[in-house]
């Protein structure tokens, strides 16, 4: 039986700009030479060349249920859409998607955004849309607001049996069970919902760099920044375990500036950087943009080593945002 969705949603925010510890010490580390910065991507993320075929339903499946949670006065659902098929295809554009059911109210649909990655998730580049390979996932954001379906007496009343997704230029469709249904806010109104253009989906966490343990510090806080600039801070790694961290295997890392900023991902500089042996530590430098929009004063800097895999050490940091 499919439950209905409370009307209101209890939003819980972050406040950005905690600082990652009340005091830091000051190591060599922390104040001499730093492993440079550089600008290189995880091979795991790298943008990909496009492929001629498009996706079609026979090569997609929507693997278990199309899962609602409460969102202001209806629902929002994240909809896996995976390549079980042979060959990488293209999966571009915005489907339409319906609820499946003989009468029940009007149902319009209406454009809206992805749904954005938080740290310290990390998706797949934008451009695994247009190689989606075989056993890889995207993803549509749909949202449902208002379903009012009248009683009739006599009559028993059935909800919708299944969300369609039609994929564009008539490439077929998809059909998957769903959990629950909106509350009825207007009768007068129509059955709204919420689509947004096909998106990557969340990358799944594979194998630790390392079997060391690291910790990490971010010292020198708060950081400086300027709007529209280059933010330059340095990150320290000090071995905790016994064992030699060594970059045989190369990390990457993410960082985001909270509350405007988005999250980048990067590869570590281990072809710079010397084995950690246990209980030594080494910096390395690092940069993220400003966006132009951040607010002044008070922000926050969020710092992961390794976000395929240990997801650790995470870091966080006070920044101060200037003209």
């Amino acid at each position: 039986m499919r439950a209905t969705l409370p009307i209101a949603l209890v939003l819980v925010l972050l406040a950005a700009g905690c600082d990652s510890g009340s005091k830091q010490r000051r190591t060599p580390a922390a104040t001499g030479p730093a492993v440079p910065w550089v600008a290189t991507l995880p091979p795991q993320l790298a943008a990909r060349t496009p492929v001629k075929a498009v996706c079609r339903s026979t090569d997609l499946t929507i693997p278990g249920q199309v899962k609602f949670i409460a969102r202001l006065q209806g629902g929002i659902a994240l909809i896996t859409i995976r390549n079980t098929g042979k060959r990488a295809c293209r999966l571009t554009g915005r489907p339409r998607i319906r609820l499946v059911k003989r009468g029940g109210p009007k149902q319009v649909q209406r454009p809206i955004p992805p749904t954005p990655s938080n740290f310290p998730e990390v998706a797949y580049p934008e451009s695994s849309l247009l190689a989606l390979r075989p056993r890889e996932a995207a993803a549509v954001t749909l949202t449902w607001e208002n379903w009012c379906d009248p009683v009739v007496k006599g009559v028993p009343h059935l909800p919708p049996s299944a969300v369609r997704v039609t994929l564009p230029a008539g490439r077929g469709h998809l059909d998957a069970d769903y959990n629950a249904v909106p509350p009825c806010l207007d009768p007068k109104l129509p059955s709204t919902l919420g689509v947004s253009r096909f998106q990557p989906t969340l990358f799944p966490s594979g194998r630790f760099w390392s079997d060391a343990f690291l910790d990490g510090l971010i010292p020198g806080q708060p950081v400086h920044g300027r709007r529209g600039r280059l933010l330059r801070f340095r990150v320290v790694l000090k071995n905790r375990s016994h064992t030699t961290a060594t970059f045989e295997h190369c990390p990457a890392y993410i960082e985001q500036l909270a509350p405007s900023g988005r999250v980048e991902a990067h590869q570590l500089n281990c072809a710079a950087a010397r084995p950690i042996a246990p209980g030594k530590s080494v910096a390395f430098a690092m940069r993220i943009r400003v966006p132009r929009n951040a607010p002044l004063g008070a922000n926050g800097l969020f710092w992961e080593l390794d976000p395929l895999g240990s997801h650790e050490p995470q870091l966080h940091a006070r920044v101060t945002i200037e003209r």
